[in-house]
């Protein structure tokens, strides 16, 4: 009996053992086989290129190829904040794929030197966010491949203005080309009326509101047609948008939504305009809800904890030249915009470091009149609130701030928050500006008719 088990065992081990062998010979006649198997010497597929990307891809190589070829500069203003940036690139690429541009080449230029880039937290956030490599882009640093455009034969270039309808005096050695279009929402400058088509200038919140109205309609039309050709006669999905309409639409948002604090109307920045525009694209982006966007981009701009003061400065800055009233004397002006308050600052830099960065910035940019405007939400309600330093290099302006301070729209209050012994001596003074709906855009027109008009002159109205 123990016998016959024992036999049975073995035969049982045997064939157990001789079916594993067979499985071992098949495993290693597949390993071995392997590599003779095509697909599985393929390499990876790189990463799919964005539609943005691959259009700025393109845009290099004609530059090259096509030396006699139309040139269609789009460019924003040299504070080359959110707004300006991105409307300059969702323009250009409007222009090239929705309009009869074929013949035209159309890029956006972005007026700051590439290095600065980096100061820009929110503009990398965006770009990045929304697939865009911002090395693609042209920058300051490419103005000379337009300057000798523009030597060879003045009419092989022309400019789109957006976020601004005077040119910036940082491209004034493109002056001689043709304006061919504005889009802006600053005050209006009364220029390229007629040479600029279109010529749209609204006090909106944001640039790229105009930027949306003037193309995104076309846009969605474009998709859909593009949709039908793939025989998708079904009523057009939002969800399911086109990879380039989806990019495009996250890319306009951003701007929208900061430039208006996400609509709020607290801050009596959305205009009806913006609001319609976020209602449109805002289903095209695919995602759903529009608010942690916007609390990310203002995350990363409030970021200037890797920056000095000076580079604060420089990061948000415009300029202007304009000829004082009452003689022939021209007057420079700067203003530069910081995320932040004094309060801030001033623990984290001192009063002296403050002072030292609007003196030297001042000077490398030799300004006769120097303001630094500065914003922030504070507190658990987000308290959105702005202060002001005026610095004027000027003698025969040392009574300028006493001047500002006579505008009651900005409610402006005296602070000694950053003052120093030199800055006051000078003349600087530093204001709680009470009306924070005033910025930039509204207060270069105030500076400006303190300068250039007689006292008796209407105040702007807003």
């Amino acid at each position: 009996m123990h016998s016959r088990i024992a036999l049975l065992a073995l035969t049982f081990l045997a064939l157990f053992l001789r079916r594993t062998n067979a499985m071992q010979q098949q495993s290693t006649l597949s390993l071995n086989a392997r590599p003779l198997c095509h697909h599985h010497n393929r390499k990876p597929n790189p990463p799919k290129q964005s539609a943005m990307d691959t259009f700025l891809t393109s845009v290099r190589p004609r530059l090259e190829t096509e030396p006699e070829t139309h040139v269609i500069l789009v460019t924003g203003n040299e504070s080359a904040d959110l707004d300006s940036i991105i409307s300059a690139l969702t323009t250009s690429f409007f222009l090239s794929h929705l309009s009869n541009n074929k013949n035209n080449i159309i890029l956006p230029f972005i007026n700051i030197p590439q290095a600065d880039l980096v100061l820009r937290s929110d503009v990398e956030f965006v770009l990045s966010s929304c697939e865009v490599n911002h090395d693609l882009l042209f920058f300051r640093d490419h103005l000379p491949i337009f300057e000798s455009l523009l030597k060879k034969n003045r009419d092989q270039l022309s400019l789109f203005l957006v976020d601004h309808n005077k040119l910036s005096s940082s491209l004034s050695s493109l002056k001689k080309a043709k304006v061919v279009g504005v889009l802006d929402h600053h005050a209006d400058e009364n220029l390229h009326n007629g040479t600029a088509d279109p010529r749209r200038i609204e006090p909106v919140g944001s640039c790229a509101s105009l930027v949306a109205d003037h193309f995104f309609h076309n846009a969605i039309d474009a998709d859909q047609k593009g949709r039908d050709r793939s025989d998708c006669q079904q009523k057009h999905d939002k969800k399911k948008a086109s990879d380039w309409l989806r990019q495009v639409s996250r890319l306009l948002l951003g701007p929208i939504l900061i430039d208006t604090m996400n609509l709020d109307p607290q801050y009596h920045k959305a205009k009806p305009l913006d609001i319609a525009m976020v209602k449109l694209i805002f289903p095209y982006t695919g995602w759903k809800d529009r608010d942690h966007f916007f609390k990310r981009i203002l995350e990363a701009r409030r970021d200037t904890s890797k920056l000095s003061y000076y580079d604060i400065l420089r990061k948000d800055y415009k300029e202007w030249t304009v000829v004082q009233h009452g003689s022939d004397h021209e007057i420079k002006v700067g203003i530069s915009s910081a995320t932040g308050l004094m309060q801030k600052f001033v623990k984290r830099d001192t009063r002296q470091v403050i002072q030292r960065a609007i003196r030297q910035w001042a000077q490398n940019r030799t300004l006769d009149l120097f303001l630094v405007l500065m914003s922030d939400s504070v507190g658990d309600h987000d308290e959105f609130q702005r202060q002001m330093a005026i610095y004027p290099v000027l003698e025969s302006l040392k009574s300028f701030p006493e001047q500002m301070e006579q505008i009651e729209d900005l409610k402006l209050e005296r602070t000694d928050l950053i003052d120093t012994h030199e800055f006051v001596a000078k003349g600087g003074r530093a204001y709680f500006q009470w009306n924070s709906a005033r910025s930039r855009k509204q207060i270069w027109p105030y500076v400006e008719k303190l300068l250039t008009q007689p006292a008796d002159a209407p105040m702007p109205k807003f």
